[in-house]
């Protein structure tokens, strides 16, 4: 309802205004955080096809990169003529689209973009709700975003411990949205998750949209509080090796 009132604000999706001049090295470009799950979906499916392109790595406290652009958030993906794509399951259509066509677009398999929605609204949530289960989780999970996503010295302290306490409170009320305790959700989700792997990947035989959103957010949660749950999985374990090894990411 608000993008109705505000005709010129900015949504998710492929933009009309071109902006050539945010592409690095004439190669398709990725503004992101290093450790970001939408940012991992977009990754994933760029490493499955051997795309070659630049990174934007975005400074989390401040945004410096992304000034340019009324969209604040990351992914924004970059085509060589120009094209902004914002959004990180529009990213993936885009790109395939321009790329093999290899999988339904958005709108033509009920399944697959249910199971691109469930990437968002349900698992992306559910991690989050494992992953900052106490304020001592949430501490050790920042300690290694801020290292891995390059924070200057004084905002990694600083977003390590008091953002511990911040995540603490998301992570609860992530917690909330859901029935089951943070563990035992995550597990029933991906049991729900498992139930759409009918063959090798939810696309059967090769990736779809669903492989690559899905597996973009359990792969930003590796090395972290909970990701024993994803690798004890009897059916998403073996998913996840797939898509790790087939996206090298």
């Amino acid at each position: 309802m608000a993008d109705d009132l505000d005709a010129n604000k900015i949504s998710s999706g492929v933009q009309e205004k071109l902006v050539p001049e945010r592409v690095v090295d004439g190669l398709p470009t990725i503004y992101c955080f290093e450790t970001c799950p939408f940012c991992f979906k977009v990754k994933a499916l760029l490493g499955s096809r051997g795309i070659k392109y630049s990174k934007v790595e975005v400074d989390p406290t401040f945004k410096t990169q992304l000034k340019w652009s009324d969209w604040e958030k990351v992914p924004i993906f970059v085509d060589i003529d120009g094209t902004q794509v914002n959004d990180s399951n529009y990213i993936l259509h885009y790109i395939d689209s321009n790329d093999s066509d290899s999988f339904p677009k958005l709108g033509e398999d009920p399944e697959q973009d249910r199971w691109m929605d469930f990437s968002n609204q349900i698992l992306g949530k559910s991690i989050v709700a494992v992953i900052y289960t106490s304020y001592r989780t949430s501490v050790q999970a920042l300690d290694y975003v801020t290292r891995v996503d390059k924070f200057s010295f004084g905002s990694r302290l600083i977003n390590k411990w008091l953002g511990g306490f911040i995540m603490r409170m998301v992570g609860k009320s992530r917690a909330k949205m859901f029935d089951r305790q943070p563990r035992e959700n995550l597990q029933y989700q991906l049991d729900v998750m498992s139930e759409a792997i009918r063959g090798e990947f939810f696309g059967k035989d090769e990736p779809n949209g669903a492989d690559y959103a899905n597996f973009g957010i359990l792969r930003s949660m590796q090395g972290l509080n909970g990701f024993d749950i994803v690798e004890n999985h009897n059916v998403v374990s073996g998913w996840y090796r797939r898509m790790q090894k087939h996206s090298g990411v």
